[in-house]
This record gives C-alpha cells, sequence and structure tokens, in this order.
C-alpha cells in the first residue's frame, strides 16, 4: 500500500492560493515549501502509523519500522511517499511460544493451532511450522495476517482525517513564512 498527498482536496487551499499567489508570484517559494512539507508530511504519517498500528495490532513497533519506507519523489514539485509493507508478520518476530495444541504469542495476543517450533537446519533460526496435512511435509511457515485491519486503520486515521489535512496546511503555511522572510 502506498500512501500519496493530494493538496486539491484539502479544505482550505482555495482560499490559501491566493495569498500564496500574492507573496510568491513566481512560484519558487512555493515549490519548495510545498516538497518539504510533502517530507514532514511523509514523516509525521510514518510516525502516526507507527504509534496506532502497534496499539492495534498488539505488534511492537520495531517490527512495523522494518516495513515502512518514505521515499522523495523528485519533479517540478518535490513530493513524498510512504510505502506500507502490509505482508503477513512472521510467528517468529512475536517471541512465540509452544503451548498445548499449538504455538501463541508471547503477550498471547496470536494464537496458531496445530502449529509447532523448530529450529532451522541450515540457520539455526526458530521457525513456527504448521503442516498442511496429516503428512509429515510440505510445512509452512506461520504468518499473522495485517492487511485488513492495517488497511482500514491507515485509511480512516492516517489518510482522511481533518488531523491530517489541518497539520499539513499548518506546516505548509510555516514553511512560506519561513522561505519568505514574513515571520
Amino acid at each position: 500500500m502506498t500512501l500519496s498527498i493530494d493538496l486539491d482536496g484539502f479544505s482550505g487551499w482555495e482560499e490559501f492560493l491566493p495569498v500564496i499567489r500574492a507573496i510568491d508570484p513566481g512560484g519558487a517559494y512555493i515549490q519548495k515549501a510545498v516538497g518539504s512539507t510533502n517530507t514532514r508530511m511523509a514523516q509525521w504519517a510514518v510516525t502516526r502509523s507507527l504509534r496506532g498500528l502497534s496499539e492495534l495490532l498488539k505488534i511492537r513497533q520495531g517490527i512495523l519500522r522494518r516495513r515502512l519506507k518514505r521515499f522523495r519523489i523528485q519533479g517540478e514539485i518535490l513530493g513524498a511517499k510512504v510505502w506500507y509493507g502490509l505482508d503477513g508478520v512472521p510467528f517468529t518476530d512475536l517471541k512465540p511460544l509452544q503451548d498445548t495444541g499449538g504455538v501463541r504469542t508471547g503477550d498471547g495476543g496470536y494464537y496458531a493451532a496445530d502449529a509447532f517450533i523448530t529450529a532451522s537446519k541450515r540457520s539455526g533460526r526458530m521457525r513456527v511450522l504448521k503442516r498442511r496435512s496429516r503428512a509429515r511435509y510440505p510445512v509452512d511457515d506461520v504468518n499473522v495476517d495485517i492487511y485488513e485491519r492495517a488497511v482500514k486503520y491507515i485509511d480512516r486515521r492516517i489518510v482522511q482525517t481533518r488531523e491530517f489535512e489541518e497539520q499539513y496546511m499548518k506546516r505548509l503555511e510555516a514553511e512560506l513564512k519561513w522561505r519568505t522572510g514574513t515571520i
């Protein structure tokens, strides 16, 4: 999943645009301010996402942090993009414990019935596996599916919020004031 910022949908943008054009008719300051604001808002989205998703999914922030990447987009106006890796989280990252009939996470938040913990013969790393059938092989690594809940959270609590728009406009206004010297 990728988060992109579109200014045209923001409330208050129509009122803000004439003020920007009056301050900077050529648009050089605007481009730099919008680019800087996009970069900062991408970091804001990452921070909010980590806090909220960690609490919602009961998964440590360090595990989720490895799955969030920020990119700068080059162009007339610098942009920013946040990429969310929402594939299943390996059970081995969640401090698994063998339980009767399966494996549970250390905090008890997730449970995989009929799974078992073993050490990899090659690397010696712990793995949580589950058989596909009653036969000994094939086996699959067990993952915790986070996609549905994470997408709903990101859409409702990060992207489509009044707080995001207000923070963006506040940051953009501060950037413009700083760049034009009208503080």
